[in-house]
């Protein structure tokens, strides 16, 4: 089975300090909760990087991966395939926007 969800959020913060967030790993867990374990190679994010992560789940601390397929600084994107446990497989294409108040419109397609 196949569930496509495309979640899109409004932030008060500049589309340039949430990608300064988005792209550097060892911030990762201000935005979402998992410790990074590695980047390889280290350094901000960067096609083909792998960044291997923590995050506790059902009572233990679990591992999962973050391929990064591409990277485009100038308009904002990121393309990457999450590996979770259990087979679970999602990818992602990331966008930022600026909006009309100085703020950013965050997508997960």
């Amino acid at each position: 089975m196949i569930v496509n969800v495309c979640p899109a959020a409004m932030t008060k913060a500049s589309p340039d300090r949430l990608w300064e967030l988005l792209t550097t790993p060892e911030r990762f867990e201000e935005w979402q909760g998992a410790r990074l374990v590695s980047a390889i190679p280290p350094g901000p994010l960067s096609a083909g990087q792998l960044i291997t992560l923590s995050a506790p789940a059902f009572g233990r601390w679990l591992r999962f991966t973050f391929e990064i397929g591409g990277v485009d600084p100038n308009r904002q994107w990121i393309d990457l395939t999450a590996r979770f446990p259990f087979g679970i497989v999602n990818r992602e294409h990331i966008t930022l926007a600026p909006t009309g108040e100085g703020g950013t419109l965050v997508r997960f397609n």
